[in-house]
């Protein structure tokens, strides 16, 4: 007898070797049905976006290319906890200003049409690629509260996945 379990509702046709995070980073149970459809169309263009960066033929980044990496240390701990395959600790109340300051020294150009997005180790499909923008705004929204600089965050990444998505070659 064959026993199927339902999955959480949620954000349909992850790839499967994602479908385990989907509610870890917001895209399934609760808060995907209580984020609003915002929130629910950010995680359709991250979709998109994930499945487009498939073609670039970028894969994981190693345990050493994520020690060398330059963002908030609460998502590089998330990045290597998945990398292990073991649970990540949660971010700190702080995180949401932490992530607030990454995303704006990010050069201009990175969330661009034509411009140097490709250049951020992060993107890249899988668990250590743009999962990681969703998922650090989905810990601003629950461990720091959402607001204006949650707001701008938000429709920096939405320009962020719409100039991967703008890239010919993908």
């Amino acid at each position: 007898m064959l026993t199927c379990l339902p999955s959480p509702p949620g954000l349909a046709g992850v790839p499967t070797t994602l479908q385990h995070l989907r509610e870890e980073v917001g895209l399934a149970g609760e808060s995907w049905e209580t984020m609003g459809v915002e929130w629910q169309a950010l995680g359709s263009l991250w979709l998109r976006t994930d499945t487009a960066l498939i073609r670039s033929a970028r894969t994981d980044l190693s345990l050493t290319e994520i020690h060398q990496l330059s963002i908030p240390d609460a998502w590089k701990q998330w990045m290597f906890a998945k990398a292990m395959k073991t649970d990540a600790p949660l971010p700190s109340e702080a995180f949401g200003q932490v992530f607030t300051e990454y995303l704006r020294t990010l050069p201009a150009s990175t969330h661009a049409i034509g411009g140097t997005v490709m250049d951020q180790a992060w993107s890249r499909p899988g668990r250590t690629g743009v999962i990681g923008l969703v998922l650090c705004l989905y810990w601003q929204a629950v461990y720091s509260g959402a607001g204006k600089d949650w707001q701008a965050n938000f429709k920096l990444i939405e320009r962020i996945f719409n100039a991967i998505l703008a890239i010919p070659e993908l």
